[in-house]
């Protein structure tokens, strides 16, 4: 009993100590090219530095693509009908994410519910020595 108070503070001390686990979202990738978890970042995080980095019209699909939309291929987003994406945080929400760089300018990105009825694709490239999205499909029912 008399060993309680340095235990209570020891367990304090310890708590308070405690850091936050980092985002491992993009930690957990295979290797990533050079400048592409940074790019990353700032892509989540600054909307301008986003539009900036989005080579417009940007090929892809609509969320909800329609089966004419798909065979179609002429779908393109345009930046006044653009909204902001951010980062997922994988380790609460309910998707997971696959990356994995094709070469060492292109990186692809799969970001699926788990059911495993839904997901999306993004494409990265180096354009004019800078990252930028090159391909976006948004939130589709997959093929089973």
């Amino acid at each position: 009993m008399k060993y309680l108070p340095f235990l209570l503070i020891a367990l304090f001390f310890a708590c308070k100590n405690e850091q936050k686990a980092p985002d491992t979202a993009i930690a957990e990738a295979p290797e990533l090219p050079a400048g592409f978890s940074e790019f990353y970042q700032q892509f989540h995080s600054d909307s301008l530095y986003q539009v900036e980095h989005i080579v417009f019209p940007l090929e892809g699909l609509p969320n909800n693509a329609d089966s004419a939309t798909v065979v179609d291929k002429t779908f393109r987003w345009m930046p006044e009908n653009w909204r902001m994406q951010k980062q997922f945080d994988f380790q609460v929400s309910e998707y997971s994410r696959e990356i994995v760089p094709l070469t060492e300018s292109i990186v692809m990105e799969r970001i699926l519910h788990k059911s495993g009825q839904f997901g999306m694709v993004r494409r990265f490239a180096i354009v004019g020595g800078e990252w930028h999205l090159i391909y976006y499909a948004g939130v589709n029912r997959l093929a089973q």
